[in-house]
């Protein structure tokens, strides 16, 4: 099974990644609510493929929830994305 994170802002494709099964501890997915699930991942069976909205590091920066603006003092904006 391919798994595709792509950045929900720019639509750049961050990472690719193939794996045997998906095993949702490890990808951090068991974490998620039922929402955000919905949100974020999307399943293609038939494509055997999994589609994970996240943001890439460039849009991170742009929309200010890197370590460096939060540690300038700035306020951040929700962290809850994957990445």
């Amino acid at each position: 099974m391919k798994i595709f994170y792509h950045c929900e802002y720019c639509g750049e494709l961050i990472d690719t990644l193939e794996v045997e099964a998906v095993d949702e501890v490890k990808f951090g997915f068991d974490c998620l609510t039922d929402q955000e699930r919905q949100d974020i991942i999307k399943t293609d069976i038939a494509q055997n493929a999994i589609y994970v909205k996240a943001l890439c590091d460039s849009c991170i920066t742009a929309i200010g929830l890197d370590d460096d603006t939060v540690a300038l003092g700035m306020s951040a904006i929700n962290k809850g994305y994957i990445h």
